[in-house]
């Protein structure tokens, strides 16, 4: 044992052929190789020709140094062609959405016609049936009668203006007429009939004259002729009749 710990002793490992053919085994043999300088110096390379080997496509990967000494145009163009090659990224037009805002386009004109339908028919009053062919022959059907209604309307309003006319020159033909009738002893209704201007004015002026008092007066324009109606006192030596309306006549007539 202490033969064994000495440094000076020598320690010899048992060769493997001694172990092995103890037990009947065969003998492992191990051959040495040469390893390649490149290997043993250059780590770049190996790595460089393992990225290569391990290729998928077959081209040279790049690393990450390399992909940032690229020009920037590069990724661009990498990346519209990944974009041609693929599927358009903008915006594409639905044929089915078209398709259904077609469809709500009519439906919504169809409810239009409709109501516009509905209401032509609560405006015509005799409606012969509930198709719209026959509604749009009532409605022009009525139309019609509504437009000679109205001409015949309009040539009745043209007649009567035509007589009130002519009854207006009739009255402004009359230059000047005066009406005297006795209401008892001392009084007398006068109505005077002029188409002249300021007629109200020259009455009163020539009853003043006349000395004639006024009780009751009523003044009336229609289409250019005054009517005058007038109640006066009449005094005894003026009440004749006759001769009350020649004396107010030529007093109006002295004023004009």
């Amino acid at each position: 044992m202490d033969d064994l710990l000495s440094p000076s002793s020598s320690f010899v490992p048992p060769s493997p052929s001694s172990h092995f053919s103890t037990v009947g085994q065969q003998v492992l043999e191990f051959v040495s190789r040469e390893i390649p300088e490149q290997w043993l110096f250059d780590d770049g390379t190996m790595s460089q020709n393992a990225d290569r080997e391990l290729s998928p496509t077959g081209r040279t990967l790049l690393r990450s140094a390399e992909l940032s000494e690229l020009p920037p145009s590069l990724p661009a163009t990498l990346q519209c062609q990944t974009n041609r090659r693929g599927r358009k990224t903008g915006p594409r037009s639905d044929g089915r959405h078209s398709a259904v805002s077609h469809v709500q386009a009519e439906r919504l004109r169809r409810d239009k016609l409709n109501r516009r339908f509905c209401d032509l028919r609560a405006a015509v009053p005799n409606v012969s049936r509930m198709d719209k062919a026959s509604l749009l022959a009532d409605a022009v059907a009525y139309i019609a009668e509504l437009r000679s209604r109205v001409a015949r309307l309009g040539d009745e309003a043209n007649k009567e203006l035509e007589q009130s006319s002519v009854a207006a020159s009739k009255f402004v033909q009359v230059d000047e007429a005066v009406d005297v009738r006795m209401v008892g002893s001392d009084a007398a209704a006068v109505r005077v009939t002029t188409a002249a201007s300021h007629a109200p004015a020259r009455l009163m002026g020539a009853l003043r004259s006349l000395e004639l008092q006024v009780q009751h007066a009523c003044v009336s324009r229609v289409q250019g002729v005054t009517l005058q109606d007038v109640v006066v006192d009449v005094p005894p030596s003026m009440q004749d009749a006759d001769g009350l309306r020649s004396a107010l006549l030529q007093t109006l007539q002295d004023s004009a």
